[in-house]
């Protein structure tokens, strides 16, 4: 129990100034969203929704890393799903600020996560934690969706949204509605359907320096990752710590990539050792 304390005490320490930025003028939940479904009973199609953020305006110049994501289920049926309704997360950087033009040329995908919500998730708000860093001078897309259920399961969702105001549009694409690129709920008749979400991120405490631009990607991952550095910057050393504690050794290649593919899923410590000092990043296994 001490080890799971210190290691949670050691991810606060490297993460501060903690900011929560929304479109969403409120974030109580409401039932105006919209979903491509069919079917009999009525079930899911591919549904993904999207929000951008500018993140300049916000009075953030980054790097930024993102601690979690929170949007609203409206509603969930899930008759033949014992495991739970999987909706997926997805955060992108861009230098772009005309989202959705040219999308997705010009973002890169910085973390995915898949989440398995249970019927008693309906109604209520919903926190997933991830950890992505968008790198100074980049913005934020967040995307959350689904894919298609089997025909006529009658496993449905609807995201939660409000007609209580936004700051900037509400996208949604779904190619069995014919909606091949991100289209704004206004421009398909919902001008009303305002997606609550909100995004809770913090700038790194180690200060601004050189090791604030060091990232690893994709996270998550099924085994692989990548670490990104300045050039000024090398690694001396790295390790992976687990949630009991352990620590053990990493081994780099010469693009500073490593593989933990025989490890459990589950959340580790990236403990890297440089040129520059100590910094450490939270990497989940899938």
């Amino acid at each position: 129990m001490k080890k799971i304390t210190l290691l949670f005490l050691l991810l606060v320490a490297f993460v501060g100034n903690s900011q929560t930025i929304s479109h969403s003028t409120s974030m109580e939940l409401g039932d105006t969203n919209v979903a491509c479904n069919g079917g009999t009973p009525s079930t899911s199609s591919d549904n993904r929704y999207f929000r951008f953020f500018k993140l300049s305006d916000f009075g953030i110049a980054g790097p930024w890393t993102v601690e979690n994501v929170k949007f609203g289920i409206q509603s969930l049926t899930i008759p033949s799903l014992p495991g739970g309704f999987p909706i997926t997360v997805v955060l992108y950087s861009t230098p772009a600020s005309n989202f959705p033009v040219v999308f997705p040329t010009g973002y890169t995908e910085i973390t995915q996560i898949t989440t398995n919500f249970m019927a008693d998730a309906a109604e209520t708000l919903v926190t997933v934690e991830l950890e992505a860093t968008v790198p100074a001078g980049h913005n934020l897309l967040v995307q959350v969706g689904y894919n298609a259920q089997e025909a006529s399961s009658g496993n449905r969702v609807f995201l939660s949204a409000n007609s209580l105001g936004q700051s900037a549009p509400t996208y949604i694409q779904s190619t069995a509605c014919g909606i091949a690129n991100p289209s704004t709920m206004a421009s398909i008749n919902f001008p009303d359907a305002h997606l609550v979400l909100s995004v809770t991120g913090g700038t790194m405490s180690v200060g601004d320096n050189a090791l604030d631009k060091v990232s690893v990607y994709p996270n998550p991952s099924k085994g692989k990752f990548n670490i990104e550095l300045p050039s000024t910057v090398s690694i001396e050393s790295a390790s992976i710590t687990d949630i009991a504690g352990k620590q053990m050794e990493v081994k780099l290649d010469a693009a500073n990539s490593f593989s933990i593919s025989e490890f459990k899923t589950g959340v580790y410590i990236l403990n890297i050792q440089t040129s520059e000092g100590v910094i450490n990043k939270r990497i989940i296994k899938e």
